[in-house]
């Protein structure tokens, strides 16, 4: 090999090295289906409450957040939606037989933050979801586990009977 392309060789592979050492931010696909959500004082606002089946980006619009992702076990290592059972409980704090992951843009700078505005990635605020259809909850810094006292009617009703710390995501097929 040349004196010329091994030089040219290793500065790429060193660019390689340097870029992969990043964040990894990576944009929303355009025409990609997102949902944005806000955390304000008095609970969770969703810009789309439905969506379609496939990949979902959550956009976590509110600075130094966490909102819960919540979803049904199906077997051992798969997911899927919840029922209007499953939801009534959740309400009330009840995760039994629930999967309540997260997002959150904590954990990093506000420089970092910024930079990665609108971007999935470590220190981004998109989250990729693939949903099939059904509902899903996510829950806001009010919620939490096993209230004491019930938040709704053991009966589900109409969407506002949840508190406002629980939005459901309706996804279509």
């Amino acid at each position: 090999m040349r004196p010329h392309s091994t030089a040219v060789l290793l500065l790429g592979l060193l660019a390689g090295i340097v870029a992969g050492c990043g964040r990894g931010q990576a944009p929303i696909p355009a025409g990609a289906q997102e949902v944005h959500i806000v955390v304000i004082e008095s609970g969770l606002r969703l810009d789309r409450a439905t969506v379609r089946a496939g990949d979902v980006y959550i956009v976590l619009d509110t600075p130094r957040s966490s909102v819960g992702f919540v979803s049904r076990m199906r077997g051992n290592l798969e997911t899927g939606p919840l029922s209007d059972d499953d939801i009534a409980r959740l309400a009330h704090g009840d995760t039994q037989g629930l999967v309540v992951g997260g997002f959150d843009v904590q954990g990093c700078s506000d420089e970092q933050r910024a930079e990665d505005l609108g971007q999935m990635g470590y220190c981004g605020n998109v989250f990729k979801n693939v949903l099939v259809p059904g509902k899903y909850a996510l829950t806001g810094p009010g919620w939490s586990l096993q209230q004491t006292e019930p938040l709704v009617p053991p009966t589900p009703g109409p969407p506002g009977s949840l508190p406002a710390w629980v939005a459901v995501l309706q996804v279509l097929p």
